[in-house]
């Protein structure tokens, strides 16, 4: 405001870990407990846009994005996509077209790492992977929002557990 820029500046705001105040029997961040934690409160962080006349005020999106999409919107925000890295690939999809409130596509997989702890979270499903020995951890967030319920074991789930088993390698093995 003091430099008279107000208007034609982006200014974004966002963290980079979340913060257990309770949840799940932990009070930190997911670097702090053993073993490494990826519950929800732990990856989900503020991510707040502010463009007067471009992103509207107080508008939320249900979109689950990740940090790693950060670099991809806000070139593509900016009009600049074209200068985005490509080797080599960079993980991250653009969300810009939300941000000005047009429709967009969007799939809410969103991918984890932190030290030897590895995780795939989907709408429904989360899988948490720890290197080299576990334990390892499956969550069914449409019946388990608050994640309590470990169903890394449970055979009916095998074949869920392998197909996220396999999201995860694959976006690790690329990126």
């Amino acid at each position: 405001e003091a430099a008279g820029v107000e208007d034609g500046t982006l200014v974004i705001f966002t963290a980079d870990q979340g913060l257990a105040c309770g949840q799940n029997g932990l009070w930190a961040m997911g670097d702090h407990t053993r073993p490494l934690s990826a519950f929800d409160p732990m990856i989900h962080v503020p991510l707040i846009y502010r463009h007067p006349g471009a992103v509207a005020p107080g508008r939320r999106s249900p979109r689950v994005v990740s940090n790693y999409d950060f670099l991809p919107t806000v070139l593509d925000y900016l009009g600049l996509a074209d200068g985005a890295p490509q080797q080599p690939p960079i993980p991250g999809r653009s969300y810009g077209a939300t941000l000005t409130g047009a429709a967009q596509a969007w799939d809410d997989t969103v991918f984890f790492e932190y030290e030897n702890t590895r995780a795939v979270r989907t709408d429904r499903w989360k899988y948490i992977e720890r290197f080299p020995s576990g334990p390892s951890e499956l969550y069914d967030l449409q019946d388990d929002p608050e994640e309590r319920r470990n169903r890394v074991d449970e055979p009916p789930l095998a074949a869920q557990q392998a197909t996220l088993r396999d999201q995860l390698d694959s976006f690790f093995n690329r990126y």
